[in-house]
């Protein structure tokens, strides 16, 4: 697989996000077992890193799989495990029982 220019340029921008926005602040987060996740979800939906694969009409970008290969590998550089363990759970398991529950039907088993 080679990533695309565009690929490379997401990853840019997770890259920069795990850097200065989870890194930082990873050591006081851990100790404390918590972490802002309502105000990290909201900068990544800013920055279009939530429903990556899901379709358009579901509110999702649909881009393809690699695009979310490439968010946990640079979710993957973060100075803890907590914090990006609760994000892909949301963003991976949570949210395709969300889509298909609203829509009723079963396009994340077959996507």
């Amino acid at each position: 697989m080679q990533f695309s220019r565009e690929h490379e340029m997401f990853r840019e921008s997770v890259r920069r996000f795990v850097q200065e926005e989870i890194n930082p602040h990873a050591e006081e987060w851990e100790e404390a077992g918590i972490f802002p996740a309502h105000t990290l979800f909201k900068k990544m939906g800013d920055l279009g890193f939530l429903g990556l694969t899901y379709p358009e009409e579901y509110g999702g970008l649909g881009l393809d799989f690699w695009y979310t290969v490439v968010f946990c590998e640079e979710l993957g550089k973060a100075d803890c495990s907590g914090v990006p363990m609760g994000i892909t759970v949301h963003t991976d398991m949570c949210t395709p029982a969300l889509a298909e529950a609203s829509a009723g039907t079963t396009w994340a088993a077959s996507a």
